[in-house]
């Protein structure tokens, strides 16, 4: 199967990054987060901007992967979900996420339905985010928008080339629906 293809083509996939971010995070109350492990879930932002036609201008100078997303998870599996209390996000906090962020929706909905679990303000959950993203090294063969044919292994294996401290293991690929 050409995972990357697919990426490119007509695929919604997530590289699920575990413990790429350790859930040190304290809640505002200092108590230790009420979770293990966080997910940082990348999109490909090619068939992102496929799959939303209405933010083009959103996706613009989009390419290769985005964030998607920081989950808390639990070591058991899964993870909390709409904890509730989903202040408002302010327009520094919105602009500060849209550097790792394709659209300003997602943003919203990722604070709502994961960010509200992580004791963490929305400030702090987006600093977080950017944080994470930032010591991931995003291999180069995927620094663009041009269609690569590859398998997920191959998928796989340029991410723990890219970045010695992850192991096969920790990474998860999803396309349509399928995982690899």
């Amino acid at each position: 199967m050409s995972a990357l293809r697919a990426l490119g083509a007509s695929c919604m996939a997530v590289l699920a990054l575990a413990a790429v971010a350790p859930a040190h995070a304290l809640t505002e109350s200092g108590d230790a987060a009420p979770f293990d492990y966080y997910v940082l879930a990348l999109s490909w932002a090619p068939t992102f901007c496929a799959l939303h036609p209405a933010d083009r201008a959103e996706c613009g100078l989009r390419r290769g992967f985005v964030v998607h997303g920081l989950w808390p998870q639990y070591a058991g599996g899964g993870g909390p979900e709409h904890c509730g209390g989903a202040d408002a996000l302010d327009q520094e906090t919105i602009g500060r996420a849209k550097a790792a962020m394709p659209d300003e929706r997602l943003i919203h909905h990722e604070w709502v339905v994961h960010g509200t679990c992580t004791g963490l303000t929305p400030h702090d959950y987006f600093v977080t985010v950017i944080r994470a993203i930032g010591r991931l090294s995003i291999p180069p063969e995927f620094d663009g928008e041009a269609p690569h044919t590859m398998t997920a292994s191959q998928i796989v294996a340029a991410f723990t080339k890219a970045n010695p401290s992850l192991t096969a293991r920790s990474l998860v690929l999803r396309c349509q629906g399928s995982q690899f």
